[in-house]
């Protein structure tokens, strides 16, 4: 009996544990002091057709949260990896779920994507393979630090 009550503590100890330690692994959203005005920035590389669907949800979660900036994007997604590729036009239907929900994002002014021009001479892609939502900068890098300054939390 001894042994059986000592397996069940074992047990209980570890699955609370377990638990803890998941919860800490879920995305939180916060909010700061640094992010007053609930502008964010999510720096997009080497992600996934599952990743970006997932970042889409999660920039749909943040616009919910109060912001002091109506009518202008509080997300910006600067994207400068072979993500990019989501959005070429010539691969729509197999991502057209991913596509409709960013360009009804961008059009609620929930988010504003912006890809790196560079990037996307070197995958090969033009301006013109791309939706019109899109907004294409030189560097994406560079996009990233001018968006610190202006005020978005990096996430």
């Amino acid at each position: 009996m001894k042994r059986l009550l000592q397996l069940l503590l074992t047990v209980y100890i570890g699955l609370t544990a377990a638990t803890l330690w998941a919860d800490d692994l879920k995305p939180q959203i916060t909010t700061g002091p640094d992010d007053k005005n609930g502008r964010y920035m999510f720096n997009i590389t080497l992600h996934s057709a599952q990743e970006i669907s997932g970042l889409l949800e999660r920039a749909e979660m943040l616009s919910k949260t109060t912001r002091d900036l109506k009518n202008t994007p509080g997300i910006a997604l600067v994207l400068h990896g072979p993500e990019i590729e989501i959005f070429a036009r010539s691969n729509y239907k197999k991502y057209k779920e991913i596509v409709d929900k960013a360009a009804k994002l961008d059009g609620d002014s929930v988010i504003d994507i912006k890809i790196c021009k560079t990037q996307m001479g070197i995958m090969g892609i033009k301006e013109e393979d791309l939706p019109g939502f899109i907004e294409i900068v030189p560097y994406g890098p560079d996009e990233e630090k001018r968006l610190k300054e202006e005020g978005y939390v990096s996430l």
